[in-house]
């Protein structure tokens, strides 16, 4: 039925049925084309407006951030209403923005409106993958940057806008100082510029561009739009840019009513014309078949014989064949090629033979016949030597085949290699080096790894071989023995600080390697030695074999030490504190053997240096219960339980209460009243003796006002103030800032802190209390470096002799005279004198002779709280006051 349809002589009806058919659909095609087109160009208007106030929405609430970028650059250090008042009257004028956030140093540290957005305080963008590049751009080239569209907590879609904020300074030029991060909300401009409507019939889809990537991110509408050939339109922020997809909901659809009138048509036409011309052609159609038969053979037969020259000509073959009985060759012109010969050469005269390398041209006229003969087939490859002095490479393929006459032909070809050879002897120098390279590298990775498990001064293994050798990653496994025969030695070299400052670093240098070497040659075999810090070095031995082995290594190297080192002709001394922990000790644990060691050094360290301490129970239990007194300590700062004790000052002539002294005491929860020797080291230690000194401060303000209240004056307080706190620069502003009479309060400085010439803070710290009225007490005069001169320099309002001078005078002359000479130094430079200390009514006449002018200790009063003390000299005060 189909080649009856297809004969010749259906051409022409099927041809006019065609034309036909093309034109209708032509026609309908152009109909609906242009009602598309014209659909595709008033939507696209649309989506332009749209687009248009989409882009003028999110401009202004760009450029309002941009303002207060510009604002933080100038005002740096903007504080917290500052930057809420700005905040109120942008979010005033643009309702879409959400909040807004200040960020120093890529840290938020402001936030508008904080009660809603307190969280993000303290967010690191640093630590944000989604947003940091963006910041980072935004700081590289100095511009404004927009992000992805991203949820927000009340789980709308949102922007967030990076400002970033460069700071010029006098001294460091223009620098990055953060940026202001604004957040606005997109549903809003959705329904702004119209994206989002009750009556659209037009679904809308966002694209985020992508110029440096090529792509487009979709954060808005449906994900299949894209199938549904949608309008398109940019929008550009010039710091991003976004694309707008628009689509009837329905799609293209172009109504039927406008097809009705063309298909009618050509219905017409084809009645008129098609059904004549099928008569016409079903008469011709017999004629035409034989003609067809043919025709199809003539074309095969091409097609064969084109694909056989296409195949040879693109492997560049050449075919030869060769007639054994008369010797005759026959060449394809790519034969000729290959051998570079023209076309009017003999090749029967055989001298092209002589081109062949003489060891290749046996092999081939030799072997080839006698091989061909045998297997019907031959391959080999050999080299041509051209005229021209190049050498080409040429694989053949002969076979034997016999024609139709029964007489036997040789058939041959031949593929030109030489490219080829040169790759493969390319490829095998090429495996060669990479093979060279590979060792070099081989070797380089060696040393580097040798380099990062060694120190580069001492030669000797680092903190990272001996954390790896612990964790058993070497071929000698730890523990070296049983547990309890493997030791570690944790060495902290003493006086390495001082030889540094003295004779520089170089000769610190020198000296590490010295003591590496002293090390080494105490070192037995299966021992390890490593370099874990500046002055730190580690030792891990064994007691297997020598019980006493841990403590005669440590012993013989203190020892060692003792000798001094000589390095271009300096004298140096060093010393060695050494802890020593046990495996067994540490129950398998590295962590724990590590810290049993540190703990054994610092034993050392304190038991004066230069010895060893062998870690034990105790020295743990003292470590925890120190951990947990810090913790203590620290909870209590934030509880306030450091309360005040007082105990009075009374006039040396008729033992009147002249003032009081407070002292600082711990109120535990669960310890009770704990004293000051029990903690200030440690708070000292924390770096807190500065806090605990306002709290004893303001109880002893509080409590001034409560005696003053009932009736109990007292004319000042001593209140002591720590080192740290005294070289504070926010000191002055502190004290401004408590509401007391600074003339009734007395600082107790101890003698080494106020005698530090060298702080200029203090100083100035110290001359700014005068001016404020406080007077300055010197504590514990006598027991510290003090100079005389020293003395009159700070010229104090008084010093206080230390108990540890006044309690002998009693019974020791020379002690009194110390004493006497203090009190006369005191009084020739117009200084005060209190004496501390006083447990007897005879202490007390002994230093009213010698001219002291307050007294304090227990033969008056012992310290006792504030309501203790008031009811103790309530009724003296009333009695001396009639």
């Amino acid at each position: 039925m189909k080649k009856h349809i297809w004969n010749v002589a259906n051409v022409p009806t099927i041809t006019a049925t065609i034309v036909i058919i093309a034109v209708t659909l032509i026609a309908e095609h152009i109909s609906g084309a242009a009602y598309v087109e014209k659909a595709r160009s008033d939507l696209h208007n649309k989506a332009t407006q749209v687009a248009l106030s989409l882009h003028g929405a999110i401009i202004a609430n760009l450029e309002s951030g941009r303002g207060m970028a510009h604002v933080v650059s100038t005002e740096p250090d903007m504080d917290t209403e500052r930057f809420n008042q700005l905040s109120e009257k942008i979010f005033h004028r643009f309702s879409s923005m959400t909040s807004m956030a200040l960020a120093p140093n890529l840290v938020i540290e402001k936030v508008y409106p904080s009660e809603m957005f307190s969280d993000a305080i303290g967010l690191d963008y640093r630590k944000t993958p989604t947003q940091y590049p963006l910041i980072e751009e935004a700081r590289r080239d100095e511009h404004v940057v927009i992000s992805s569209p991203v949820i927000l907590l009340d789980g709308d879609q949102g922007i967030l806008i990076h400002y970033p904020v460069f700071v010029d300074d006098a001294e460091k030029g223009r620098t990055f100082w953060g940026v202001v991060t604004s957040v606005f909300a997109m549903q809003r401009f959705y329904k702004f510029s119209g994206i989002e409507g009750e009556n659209d019939d037009v679904l809308y889809a966002l694209y985020n561009l992508d110029e440096a990537r090529n792509t487009a991110e979709q954060f808005y509408g449906p994900d299949t739009i894209n199938e549904m050939d949608p309008v398109t339109v940019t929008i550009d922020f010039r710091v991003d840019k976004w694309e707008l997809h628009a689509v009837p909901k329905e799609g293209w659809i172009v109504p039927p009513s406008i097809y009705w009138g063309i298909r009618f048509i050509a219905l017409v036409a084809f009645l008129l014309v098609v059904v004549p011309m099928a008569v016409v052609a079903k008469l011709s159609r017999e004629r035409m078949a034989h003609l067809d038969a043919h025709l199809e053979s003539q074309r095969e037969l091409n097609r064969v014989s084109k694909r056989l020259e296409l195949a040879v000509d693109s492997l560049k073959l050449g075919v030869w064949e060769y007639d054994p009985v008369p010797g005759l060759y026959s060449w394809d012109q790519q034969t000729r090629d290959i051998y570079g010969v023209d076309a009017d050469y003999d090749i029967n005269d055989h001298s092209w033979k002589e081109r062949i390398f003489p060891e290749d041209r046996h092999r081939i006229f030799e072997e080839g016949p006698e091989i061909i003969k045998k297997e019907g087939r031959y391959c080999t490859d050999y080299r041509l030597m051209l005229p021209d002095g190049s050498v080409k490479n040429v694989r053949v393929t002969a076979f034997s085949w016999v024609n139709e006459d029964g007489e036997m032909r040789y058939l041959g070809v031949n593929w030109d290699i030489t490219q080829h050879v040169a790759r493969e002897e390319a490829l095998k120098q090429a495996r060669e080096e990479s093979e060279q390279r590979y060792v070099e590298l081989n070797n380089v990775k060696t040393r580097i790894e040798y380099n990062a498990l060694h120190d580069f001064l001492t030669g000797l293994p680092n903190r990272r071989y001996i954390y790896e050798f612990l964790e058993g990653m070497h071929e000698i496994k730890w523990p070296l023995a049983s547990p309890a025969n493997s030791w570690l030695l944790k060495i902290d070299l003493d006086g390495f600080k001082e030889v540094n400052d003295s004779f520089g670093h170089a000769t610190g240098d020198a000296m590490l390697v010295k003591v590496s070497n002293l090390l080494k040659s105490l070192q037995q075999e299966g021992e390890c030695i490593a370099r874990v810090g500046g002055d730190e070095f580690v030792m891990l031995c064994s007691s297997e074999q020598n019980s006493r082995r841990p403590q005669e290594l440590a012993e013989s190297f203190i020892t060692a030490l003792d000798e001094p080192l000589i390095h271009n002709g300096l004298i140096c001394r060093l010393g060695a504190s050494i802890g020593v922990s046990n495996w067994h000790d540490a129950q398998g644990n590295l962590d724990r053997l590590r810290t049993n060691a540190d703990l054994a050094l610092y034993q050392s360290k304190q038991n004066g240096k230069g010895c060893f301490t062998f870690f034990s129970q105790p020295l743990f239990q003292r470590a925890t219960e120190k951990r947990r007194l810090a913790d203590d300590l620290l909870r209590g700062i934030e509880n306030r339980e450091f309360i005040a004790h007082y105990q009075g000052q009374y006039k040396a002539d008729n033992h009147q209460l002249a003032g009081a002294e407070a002292l600082a005491r711990w109120l535990h929860p669960e310890r009770g009243l704990v004293f000051p020797d029990q903690f200030i080291e440690l708070a000292d230690g924390l770096g807190v003796t500065a806090e605990i000194d306002l709290m004893i401060m303001e109880h002893a303000i509080e409590t001034q006002k409560i005696w003053a209240e009932k009736g109990l004056e007292i004319d000042r307080v001593s209140v002591n103030v720590s080192a740290k706190r005294l070289s504070d620069r926010e000191l002055l502003p502190s004290l401004k800032a408590l509401d007391f009479n600074p003339k009734r309060v007395t600082f107790e400085l101890i003698e080494s802190t106020f005698l530090d010439r060298s702080a200029p803070q203090v100083a100035s710290n110290i001359c700014d209390l005068r001016e404020m009225g406080i007077e300055i007490e010197i504590d514990d005069f006598g027991t510290a470096y003090a100079s005389i001169v020293s003395l009159t320099h700070l010229l104090p309002n008084k010093l206080k002799i230390d108990r540890e001078l006044v309690f002998p005078v009693t019974t020791s002359e020379d002690q009194r005279e110390l004493v006497h000479s203090i009190i006369h130094i005191g009084r020739t430079l117009g200084i005060g004198v209190v004496a501390e200390g006083v447990e007897s009514m005879e202490h007390a006449e002994f230093l009213r002779i010698m001219g002291a002018d307050l007294l304090q200790g227990y033969a008056f009063s012992k310290p006792m709280s504030r309501e203790r003390f008031f009811n103790h000299h309530i009724k003296q005060h009333r009695i001396n006051v009639a």
